[in-house]
């Protein structure tokens, strides 16, 4: 150490010592003047010359040793270091966005319906099925239909449950397989309509592709009921047996005789005469037998056709069910139990039709007679049917871990000490599931009654059909032609599970749909005449829906039920589908709704920005129900019509949440309800004066006045009125043969 260089206090004193980038720049001189002039006139130096020039400028001019301030720190590089030249980078000091919208929005999954992951494993193939479809002769198509809450979603869930073995159901729950919306499942009410195709087997063993629409049972949804009758050949009415027939029973029968339809009765719920009524079983007996007489009654009261069959066990179109339990049953498949344990010669069919009405077994002559052998004896089907049930239900609910193991014996069915274990419910369900099976009887019932495609064509085709019946298109038709013309009835839209689009449903009644098929699909208001509401599309993806799951096919034949991908834009309510050649086409028929929609609401959107969105809403609800109807008035409201409260209540949550795509909490208070009325029609009769009236919510009172009209007005009135007529039109037609003014009779309806 050079001592010289320091003070007396080791202050450095010395001469300045170059640091490490003067000497890393150094080098780098060192290495440009070793760089020829040849190489830079060829241009292979790529600029690194001008980099250590612009390098060593920069470098003479920077002050050393120099203090820098705070302010001009630099921390961190800029974004155009980071970025490049090329990229606009932009600052803002004041946030522009509101606090309640995220920075980085989330990914939205818009999921209004239950799906299956995965296709399910099924007691069938799929090519089974599919074989199936394709012969008319093997195919039902039926409509499962009845009041609210008498069982018919739970009766399909048995049979799904036989035919998909990883379907577990849980004891205190029910599936509710065809109930795939959310709404459906908070309100546990049935709304739409649903497809769903099975294989199910008779008694013999025998196939057959059963195509069966589950139906809502509330009252404002009886639009759903009238569209799924439209490709429906036969009704299975269920009929709960504790309730009986009430009022959607009898619009259904009604219904079903005026669309030609035959009809099946299950009385359903039979297990609610036993546990919850208590009834005896002879009470319970003349319970079933009112029940199947007021529908018998109702049937003769409504059908047009002398002829028409009646509903009795006898006959085989009467089954009894419990869904609950697993149990369904007709006299003939609880015959049939009977001569499993008597053997071969047992005859089933002439043991089964005694088993109805006042016929009694005399237990000394071991033969049935039509008088009792003796006063209190029970009748056949008192004795045969009901007391076993009645024994079976006892036992297990009352001292299972004594009578259960004597039970099984005497039942010959066998259980697992896991299933023995269980409660009451599922214990039962087990025994009934094991003792009776499968719900053959159900399908001997449907088969047997309800005619196939091909035999209920004609029939069908008188009633739906608008052209003349000589025409190539209706003779292909009743013989359910694959290679004849194309023609399609579709009837439902079902929105997709984001919903923003559709899949129609429709019914194959000649001619073959196939996959990328250009199509031509005719409107209802189109004619031969008037071609306007008609376009050609191509059809995209086949399916055949299964409620919660899709199966693709590559083609659909006559009978068949398809769901039919791709054409949705042009399709309102219903619509005919047939090849673009065919040039003499006339549609199918409208449906024919058995009510009316008399309850509207006006909405429009709180923000105007958003009135297209709202518009387009209003559109895709219009295509989701049937019986919807949706207009401008002259004041520019936005009205919609529906059948009922709840009817309008569920059209609104679709419109929020499924189809505006507005956001769910700005959506609502972005759709406000601005009045709540009620389309009345008035007749004037037999009071004159002022009269007030307020509605059920006690929220609102009318004043009308009321004037008798002439009787001859009253007549004509009701022979010719139609409320779903124009407001003008009507009026015009009103003011004809009344002695109103212009005013009046415009503003009378």
């Amino acid at each position: 150490m050079d001592l010289d260089l320091y003070d007396e206090f080791g202050n450095y004193i010395g001469p300045d010592i170059a640091d490490e980038e003067d000497e890393e720049a150094d080098r780098e001189n060192i290495h440009e003047d070793d760089i020829s002039d040849d190489e830079a006139e060829n241009g292979l130096d790529d600029n690194r010359m001008q980099v250590s020039r612009a390098v060593d400028m920069g470098d003479d001019d920077e002050p050393r040793n120099q203090i820098v301030l705070h302010e001009d720190k630099k921390y961190y590089p800029s974004a155009q270091e980071i970025y490049g030249p090329d990229v606009e980078t932009i600052v803002q000091e004041e946030d522009t966005q509101p606090l309640t919208k995220p920075i980085i929005e989330p990914v939205k999954v818009r999921k209004f319906n239950l799906q299956e992951k995965d296709v399910p494993e099924t007691t069938y193939s799929h090519e089974f099925m599919l074989d199936l479809l394709e012969n008319p002769n093997l195919i039902r198509n039926v409509a499962i239909c009845g009041h609210i809450h008498h069982g018919k979603t739970n009766l399909l869930d048995c049979l799904i449950e036989q035919t998909h073995p990883t379907l577990i159901k849980k004891a205190e729950r029910d599936i509710r397989y065809t109930d795939t919306l959310i709404t459906e499942i908070e309100r546990g009410v049935t709304i739409k309509t649903k497809p769903v195709t099975l294989v199910l087997q008779d008694s013999r063993g025998k196939s057959f592709a059963v195509n069966i629409m589950d139906t809502p049972g509330h009252v404002n949804f009886s639009d759903e009921v009238c569209a799924a009758l439209r490709i429906c050949d036969g009704v299975l009415l269920v009929v709960d047996a504790h309730e009986g027939v009430l009022l959607n029973t009898e619009r259904i029968i009604k219904l079903a005789l005026q669309e030609r339809l035959p009809i099946v009765l299950c009385i359903n719920k039979i297990d609610r005469l036993i546990l919850e009524l208590k009834l005896p079983p002879t009470d319970a007996y003349f319970k079933i037998r009112h029940i199947i007489e007021e529908v018998n009654s109702l049937i003769q009261t409504y059908s047009e056709d002398p002829e028409q069959t009646l509903l009795s066990p006898t006959l085989g179109n009467v089954c009894f069910a419990s869904p609950q339990y697993s149990l369904c049953f007709t006299l003939k498949s609880f015959g049939m139990l009977y001569g499993q344990a008597y053997g071969a010669d047992f005859d089933v069919d002439e043991f089964s039709r005694r088993l109805w009405g006042d016929i009694y077994f005399n237990a000394k002559t071991r033969k049935f007679q039509k008088k009792a052998p003796q006063t209190g004896h029970s009748r056949s089907f008192i004795e045969f049917v009901l007391e076993p049930v009645y024994k079976i239900m006892s036992q297990v609910v009352g001292d299972v871990d004594v009578a259960l193991d004597g039970l099984m014996d005497h039942l010959n069915i066998s259980m697992t000490k896991e299933e023995q274990k269980e409660n009451i419910r599922p214990l039962l369900r087990n025994v009934f599931q094991k003792f009776t099976g499968e719900f053959t009887g159900l399908v001997d019932m449907i088969v047997k009654h309800i005619s196939s495609p091909l035999d209920h064509a004609r029939m069908k085709i008188e009633q739906i059909y608008s052209g003349p019946m000589n025409s190539p298109q209706v003779k292909a038709m009743v013989e359910c032609d694959a290679n004849g013309p194309l023609m399609i009835h579709t009837v439902k839209n079902y929105s997709t599970q984001d919903a923003t689009s559709f899949h129609i449903l429709g019914r194959v009644f000649s001619g073959t749909l196939t996959e990328n098929q250009s199509v031509k699909i005719l409107g209802e208001n189109y004619s031969i005449y008037d071609e306007e509401d008609s376009r050609v599309l191509t059809a995209g993806k086949l399916f055949i829906h299964e409620s919660r799951y899709k199966i693709r096919i590559s083609k659909a034949t006559p009978g068949c039920w398809v769901l039919i991908e791709g054409i949705d834009e042009p399709i309102v309510k219903t619509s005919t589908i047939t090849e673009p050649r065919d040039q003499e086409v006339y549609i199918f028929r409208p449906i024919r709704f058995n009510t009316t929609s008399v309850v509207k609401i006006a909405c429009e959107p709180v923000n105007p920005s958003e009135l297209p969105k709202m518009l387009d809403g209003l559109r895709k609800v219009n295509k989701s129900y049937p019986l919807l109807s949706t207009k401008v008035e002259e004041s520019g409201e936005h009205v919609i019509l529906g059948t009922g409260e709840l009817y309008l209540d569920c059209v609104m949550h679709d419109l929020r949440k499924m189809y505006s795509e507005i956001g769910r909490w700005i959506l609502q208070n972005s759709v406000m309800l601005m009045i709540w009325l009620e389309k009345a029609c008035f007749f004037g009769y037999r009071y004159q004066g002022c009269r007030s009236c307020r509605n059920v919510l006690r929220d609102g009172r009318g004043d009308f006045l009321v004037e008798v009209l002439r009787r001859d007005t009253q007549q004509e009135e009701q022979a010719n009125h139609d409320c779903r007529s124009p407001a003008k039109r009507l009026g015009g037609r009103y003011r004809n043969w009344s002695r109103f003014d212009r005013l009046e009779s415009e503003t009378s309806w």
